[in-house]
């Protein structure tokens, strides 16, 4: 055939068309490629088995209030940029042992995110969950210390103080048996529906129940004075008797005075301040009293010299400092003890440090420290800036469940009893709560065990008092008895090694010393996919599935850029591939591969060639049936994983419960359909792979993941998989 010109246009009878370079390409190259779709469905599917065990706020990047903020994510995001840029920089100025070592000591980070739920799982015995436990009538609640550790009760006849209670190891039943340390009998006829509250002093405890008072000795309940006068609220300090009546009056007692006659020792409350919604009092100073209610949270000023000789009532309480919740909301709890940020262990007899804390019913809880002569606010609380809570919250205690010298904070927040340690407040457990809308009692007890008794280590059992009744539960039982416990010169714990984490500490450095000393194709694979599976964890239970989408699409977008316009992504490649790191995954196309023999500029070499680019300068040519090359290989980078990866566990993690396809929950189902749209993206990505050049994987990685997610996860869960309340910060 011609054309006007006289220009000749034919076919060769044995050309091959483009379609027949593609299949011979993935003939010669399927065993790699299964290879590497095997190492693929592998690293995702090690993250599902260990997401339970990160499946906690400890190990969200940025808590539980950070699941959702897009702020967080882009930080993330440029992150990568940056560290990409420092890589390339170093690469430029020949500092590849600085590339080296940082690189290695971040993988052997990320490698333990696998490897120590991997070990504890092989290894630990299985928890025993926590759940409460209907105990006796005891009666009402009235006063915890500030250690957690004793309460005070009224059975209706009498007060009764208890500390250390007996009877609560694991699996008795019951504490109502125990003996007290000390009862004092307080008749109540006639005023049973009367509000009966203690706070404590220097000392001793005064009692009010709206008809008398007592001060009692707090050692043996012995009574030291007591009257008759009509209070809501009373307490001692400096020697003197206080009380509030008529919701916000405050006078000093005289025994041998009227009340009427005596009003130049009466002061008026702030008017936010009711004593019928009292929730906490402790004398402070000789001459301070903190004091809470509902609407009003404050220090003031006990005079206890007579001001001028001013009417009834017209003389205001110096307030020293306040704090009052929102118009719309009421404090519904708080509590009054030792500090996690004070920096010592709460058993210090020096330790001056105290932590006023308040919950609301909208869920804020505050925060504030009182150093001896001042309440600061606590900046270490950030809960409220978290949106931590729901509310209400219903209860707050500040206790030792592992007589370690630091105090753990205790949150009932609606209906689950969570706890929190340490001073960045993570969270170590989260359980329901016994049914009820009112304030709890709180009180953590901690009894002998016999597998810790050589070093005094215990269990902790929270009681807990509500409207509904009494309720027990062992709030931390060891999975496993620890290799090495380290405890402190007073014997107290402080810390402790269980053998699953030194198995996970010592493979992770077998693994990185193969990998410096004999970085073979295996031993790079392994490394890569313990990692990989690592990173996929902790990221994929950071950021719930809308924003992981958004960063997959970013990244995509990003990934063709970097690879197909500037190509400092095949650079960058390079550079791992010299060094023989592993942060990308090697399947190799036959046994004589070693990837010991890969040079440093085997991806720009690839860009410039391969059997796509010979086809095309000899079209004519037939090409010969391909060969597998034992000194060939298939390389992806860990990131073409770890971005399908990330979806698939944030789905686990962060869709709501129901029922899936084919026995699996909701979730699963749409983590699975996830996986098998990244794995439809990456056999299409092999066709264009096959032909020799490099290509940018995240784009159909992530494109078919993302596509497996919105199908699976609309489908089931509609809305719900795609609504997060995301927000910016």
């Amino acid at each position: 055939m011609a054309n006007e010109a006289g220009t000749v246009v034919a076919r060769s009878r044995g050309a091959p068309t483009h379609m027949e370079l593609v299949m011979r390409a993935l003939a010669s190259q399927w065993q790699s490629m299964l290879g590497m779709a095997v190492m693929f469905t592998v690293t995702i599917l090690i993250s599902i088995w260990i997401q339970p065990y990160h499946d906690r706020a400890e190990s969200r990047a940025f808590g539980d209030a950070g699941t959702t903020k897009a702020g967080w994510l882009a930080i993330e995001f440029l992150a990568i940029l940056v560290f990409t840029a420092i890589i390339l920089w170093l690469a430029k100025k020949k500092l590849d042992w600085i590339i080296k070592w940082g690189v290695l000591f971040i993988l052997w980070i990320a490698l333990s995110f696998a490897l120590v739920p991997i070990a504890s799982f092989m290894m630990d015995a299985e928890e025993q969950p926590f759940a409460f436990r209907d105990e006796p009538g005891a009666g009402e609640m009235l006063w915890v210390s500030d250690e957690a550790n004793s309460f005070i009760v009224d059975n209706g006849t009498h007060l009764l103080m208890f500390s250390d209670v007996g009877g609560l190891e694991t699996g008795t039943e019951g504490w109502a048996g125990a003996t007290p340390v000390w009862e004092h009998e307080v008749p109540n006829e006639g005023n049973e529906s009367h509000t009966r509250r203690i706070v404590p002093g220097p000392g001793v405890f005064t009692y009010c129940d709206e008809s008398k008072w007592m001060r009692l000795d707090a050692n043996d309940g012995s009574l030291i004075a007591n009257g008759t006068d009509p209070c809501e609220i009373s307490f001692s300090s400096a020697g003197s008797d206080w009380m509030v009546f008529s919701q916000n009056v405050l006078y000093m007692d005289n025994p041998f005075q009227d009340l009427q006659a005596n009003h130049n020792k009466i002061w008026m409350m702030p008017d936010n301040f009711d004593g019928r919604e009292f929730l906490l009092g402790r004398t402070l100073t000789d001459d301070s009293m903190l004091l809470v209610a509902e609407r009003w949270a404050g220090v003031i000023e006990l005079e206890h010299e007579q001001h001028d000789q001013l009417g009834f009532g017209d003389a205001n309480v110096t307030v020293l400092w306040e704090f009052s919740p929102e118009t719309d909301e009421r404090f519904t709890t708080a509590t009054f003890g030792h500090s996690p940020w004070s920096g010592v262990n709460w058993f210090d007899a020096e330790d001056t440090d105290r932590l006023l804390i308040i919950g609301s019913d909208s869920g804020q809880l505050n925060g504030f420290t009182w150093n001896g002569s001042g309440m600061e606010s606590e900046e270490g609380m950030a809960f409220n800036e978290r949106e931590a809570f729901d509310g209400p919250i219903r209860g707050v205690m500040l206790a030792d469940d592992w007589r370690d010298g630091q105090p753990n904070l205790w949150v009932v927040d609606g209906d689950r009893m969570r706890m929190f340690s340490g001073s960045w407040m993570v969270e170590e457990l989260n359980v329901g709560a016994p049914a009820g809308e009112g304030a709890v009692g709180m009180s953590l007890h901690t009894v002998p065990n016999d597998a810790w008794a050589e070093v005094g280590f215990e269990d902790g059992v929270v009681i807990f008092a509500e409207s509904e009744g009494w309720h027990s539960g062992v709030a931390h039982t060891p999975a496993t008895e620890p290799a090495h416990i380290f405890v402190d010169e007073s014997g107290y714990l402080i810390g402790f090694l269980n053998w699953s984490w030194i198995v996970a500490i010592v493979l992770s450095v077998v693994l990185m010393v193969l990998l410096t000393r004999y970085p073979e194709w295996y031993v790079v694979n392994t490394v890569g996919i313990l990692t990989g599976a690592g990173v996929i964890t902790i990221l994929g239970v950071s950021f719930v599935p809308t924003l992981i989408l958004f960063f997959m699409i970013a990244a995509a977008v990003y990934d063709a850029y970097a690879v197909y316009s500037s190509k400092h992504m095949l650079d960058l490649a390079d550079t791992m591939i010299g060094l023989k790191l592993p942060i990308l995954l090697v399947a190799p196309q036959g046994k004589g591969y070693s990837f010991l023999d890969e040079e440093a500029d085997v991806m720009s070499a690839a860009d410039d060639g391969g059997p796509a680019a010979e086809a095309r300068a000899t079209p004519m040519k037939p090409l010969p049936p391909a060969e597998p090359k034992g000194g060939d290989a298939l390389f992806m980078g860990l990131g073409d994983v770890i971005f399908p990866g990330m979806l698939v566990i944030s789905a686990l993690t962060f869709l709501p419960d129901g029922a899936g396809w084919f026995g699996m929950s909701l979730a699963l189902t749409t983590g699975v359909g996830t996986l098998i749209g990244g794995l439809v993206g990456y056999f299409v990505l092999m066709t264009y792979v096959a032909m020799g050049r490099p290509q940018a994987g995240l784009p159909l990685l992530n494109g078919g993941s993302i596509l497996g997610y919105l199908i699976t996860g609309v489908i089931l869960a509609g809305s719900g998989a795609l609504s997060f309340g995301i927000s910016l910060f």
